[in-house]
């Protein structure tokens, strides 16, 4: 397991479901493969490239096509939530709870690496906006630490495959159109499915 550090903070997630509806949420291959086996829909009906340059420097691989660089996230609707969000008794909720991306799951923390410690922290857009920050009892980080292992390793493979993808362009071997990248991150995703079933 991977040493970590959390913050003592109180939180209490209320399932508001602003966080879905103010975040463009990023994604990895593996987060995309458990979605795609729960849901049963293929990867490029709910992934969609955030234009990089519309966007904060995040701490996500960069998707080079030919007309620019994005990052991987998730679809929304026309009105801003995550296309996995369903109202009901009027809270928005997340249809794909059990395996959502762990970027939702560590939500309103965010974490990063120093050298072998994995240290989270509340993440500075989330204050002042999550209404669970400051509620409850002191976050016990069981989510976190249960999937960090997981986590970490996600990132780097999605890394890989983002870095291969990005030679493949520059060596001309594609062409960088979005439709040879979707079909890229299928065939990653079906391969990373078919090895961990």
């Amino acid at each position: 397991m991977v040493n970590a550090e959390f913050p003592r903070v109180r939180f209490n997630c209320i399932m508001c479901g602003e966080c879905c509806r103010r975040y463009w949420i990023p994604v990895t291959h593996r987060d995309a493969a458990r979605i795609t086996k729960y849901v049963g829909m293929r990867p490029r009906d709910f992934l969609a490239l955030f234009p990089k340059d519309m966007a904060a420097d995040w701490d996500e691989p960069v998707i080079r096509l030919r007309d620019g660089e994005y990052y991987l996230v998730l679809k929304k609707r026309l009105d801003g939530t995550c296309i996995f969000n369903k109202w009901i008794d009027d809270k928005l909720i997340c249809s794909i709870h059990p395996v959502k991306p762990n970027v939702c799951r560590y939500y309103p923390f965010i974490y990063w690496l120093d050298g072998n410690i994995v240290k989270f922290e509340v993440y500075d857009k989330a204050l002042g906006y999550c209404p669970g920050i400051g509620k409850g009892g002191y976050a016990n980080f069981r989510v976190e630490i249960s999937s960090i292992d997981d986590a970490v390793k996600a990132k780097k493979e999605f890394k890989e495959v983002i870095n291969k993808w990005n030679e493949m362009v520059s060596k001309g071997l594609v062409s960088g159109t979005l439709e040879e990248f979707m079909n890229y991150i299928e065939q990653v995703v079906d391969e990373h499915s078919r090895k961990n079933s």
